[in-house]
């Protein structure tokens, strides 16, 4: 089919020319695509650096302000109704901290514009809280003379109602910021999925142009007078007469190519081509040409051919062509090559390995095709090798690329998560404080109280729910470092067993395994984290299935969607209610939970656990009823050696 457009794109010149010319056009679409890439990522990075340096300082500061704050008020309190002096010094003391706090806060809020507003409210609050300390300075240190001193009681109270205002002015302002962080995550959440679908659109765009320009140009310039020649090929064999070629140009190598083939046919046309000279053709060409006989004993080879598995011709004819194949791709060359020939269809590019002369292993590409008689009898076996030494050092290089991506992804993310321990675990003291504190009161209370004994006992409940949640965020949030060792799945199971033992005793529910795996099979994993995950599977399966019901695990190996490597399946089905079909999409979110009393972290770690292990885990409805959690794990052919 012709292209018009690709008459803008005319050049007179050589084939490697006009490659370049293709891949120019394929790099200026990259490079606008990188450009566009490279511009969205660091706008992001900026507002992430802001969200870094500014509102996340600027929210810690505020809540230890607010909780310093708090303290002081106790200690001035306790000294008040005390008349202890040592508990108003004290008070005293938490003052420095407090406007150091502040002219922190101020010192971050002064790094950007946009917070002047709050730089304006913390200059107000320093004002405010020096008049508030000067005076309760004044009136806590005298607090035996507050009752015969009706000047010390109206600054008493006066001071209650700075007090008051103090720390509405503190609590407002902690709010503020943490809306500010909470509102900015939102924000750089939307930044990102818009710029992901702009970029996902641009890239889509860019290669839809540049593969139309390409093939406009490598069309007009390659395709076509490729085609011509093919033509001048086929009406050669046909009539044996051929149209001598337009004249072109002299860089041109299709044209010199048409040319040479035309004289070539004239040539031909008065002389015979002797065998030796057909011999001389084949030993020099440069692939590697072998001729099998129709027992598969090589009869011919040429040069190429010999070099590469480091014979010479007389020591490779008469041997059969499968003693020079490696024992691991031998009977792949059997089925899908000899086996193929020997039907007499076409083999063409089956991916073998070559043994030499020094047992190296070479990869190949295969090709053959079948030589018959007359009688349709099969003569000869005609086959082509390709080393493909260098193409597949090329994909391991890229191999290797893709793994440092993966790997400094990782790290970014690592990063966010140490971030979300650390803030984890600053809630996790007070939380503690709080539940020792309940459980004083509730035991103090005893049976005194019905009411709250009872209120106690639920906001002890409570704590322990949100000190659940805190761990799970802690593990969930930690980055993972994998101890691999070689384990097996009934070992794997085993463990897991005990670890479940209890909550399906209580349920009554039956387990059944089907190992398809076999006992001998390793899989390298961090065990200790697995059992982790699978657990939590299985507990899930379990809390969710009737009393006395059925949990059915199964294991077995698969082929992955692109058909380059084997991987475990592991299947984790209940017979339970299923899943919300609208909220399956949600499942391994982190705080999204269906199940009453969870913390919403227990998938989310899940899935976090089978993506370090390089795999994979879904979660959906079983045609059978009930629900159905998948694990897919790599099982590579050749796994590294690992620590027992």
């Amino acid at each position: 089919m012709n292209c018009k457009l690709s008459k803008i794109f005319f050049v007179a010149g050589n084939i490697r020319t006009k490659v370049w010319i293709c891949v120019l056009i394929a790099l200026v679409g990259y490079f606008i695509a990188t450009l566009s890439s490279f511009y969205s990522n660091s706008r992001q990075a900026e507002r992430l650096a802001t969200l870094q340096t500014i509102h996340f300082p600027l929210a810690r500061l505020s809540d230890e302000t607010v909780n310093t704050f708090k303290n002081q008020i106790a200690k001035y309190e306790n000294a008040f109704l005390t008349g202890e002096t040592d508990q108003a010094i004290e008070g005293n003391h938490l003052s420095a901290t407090i406007l150091q706090l502040l002219e922190q806060m101020k010192k971050v809020s002064d790094q950007n514009t946009i917070f002047s507003p709050e730089a304006a409210l913390i200059d107000e609050l320093q004002k405010q809280y020096n008049e508030f300390y000067q005076l309760a300075a004044e009136v806590y240190l005298r607090t035996q003379s507050i009752e015969t001193s009706l000047e010390l009681q109206q600054k008493v109270q006066h001071l209650g109602n700075m007090q008051t205002r103090l720390l509405n002015d503190f609590l407002d302002l902690s709010q503020h910021l943490a809306h500010s962080v909470e509102q900015h995550i939102q924000d750089e959440r939307r930044h990102a999925q818009t710029n992901t679908l702009f970029l996902g659109l641009l890239f889509v765009l860019v290669l839809i142009s540049a593969t139309l320009i390409s093939r406009c140009f490598a069309n007009r310039q390659l395709i076509e007078p490729l085609t011509h020649i093919q033509e001048m090929v086929v009406r050669f064999t046909q009539t044996r007469e051929i149209l001598r070629p337009p004249q072109g140009n002299q860089d041109d190598e299709i044209n010199n190519l048409a040319a040479s083939f035309w004289s070539m046919t004239e040539e031909l046309k008065q002389t015979m081509v002797s065998k030796s000279y057909v011999d001389n053709i084949i030993k020099h060409m440069s692939g590697c040409l072998m001729v099998l006989s129709s027992d598969r004993t090589l009869i011919k080879i040429n040069n190429n051919a010999a070099t590469l598995l480091g014979f010479s011709e007389e020591e490779l004819l008469g041997c059969q062509i499968d003693e020079f194949i490696s024992n691991d791709t031998i009977t792949v060359f059997k089925n899908f090559g000899l086996n193929v020939l020997a039907r007499g269809e076409e083999v063409n590019n089956l991916e073998i390995c070559l043994m030499t002369r020094q047992r190296t292993k070479i990869p190949a590409l295969f090709s053959g095709s079948v030589m018959r008689s007359p009688d349709r009898e099969i003569e000869a076996i005609i086959c082509v090798v390709n080393d493909i030494t260098q193409r597949k050092k090329t994909e391991e290089m890229l191999r290797k690329v893709a793994v440092e991506r993966a790997l400094a992804k990782t790290a970014s993310l690592a990063a966010i998560g140490e971030l979300t321990s650390s803030i984890a675990h600053e809630m996790r003291n007070p939380l503690s404080s709080i539940k020792m504190n309940i459980q004083t009161i509730q035991q103090n209370l005893g049976s005194k109280d019905a009411l709250f004994s009872e209120l106690a006992e639920i906001t002890c409940q409570q704590s322990l729910r949100l000190e659940t949640m805190l761990n799970d965020l802690l593990s969930y949030g930690k980055p993972l470092q994998l101890n691999l060792s070689r384990s097996s799945f009934p070992e794997l199971m085993q463990k897991t067993l005990v670890a479940i033992a209890q909550e399906k005793k209580n349920k009554g529910v039956i387990l059944e395994i089907n190992n398809s795996l076999g006992d001998d099979l390793p899989l390298v994993v961090d065990v200790e984290l697995f059992i982790r995950a699978f657990t939590n599977l299985i507990l899930n399966a379990i809390q969710w299935s009737p009393k006395e019901g059925t949990v059915q695990i199964s294991a077995r190996i698969a082929q992955s969607q692109d058909d380059q490597e084997n991987q475990v399946v592991i299947l984790v089905r209940d017979n339970g209610p299923g899943i919300n079909p609208e909220k399956i999409g949600r499942l391994f979110q982190p705080f999204f939970t269906t199940r009453e009393g969870g913390t919403g972290l227990g998938l989310a770690n899940v899935r976090k656990i089978i993506e370090y292990h390089g795999g994979m885990v879904t979660g959906n409805n079983s045609p059978d009823g009930g629900a159905v959690f998948t694990i897919f794990l790599p099982l590579l052919p050749q796994q590294p050696a690992m620590r027992a």
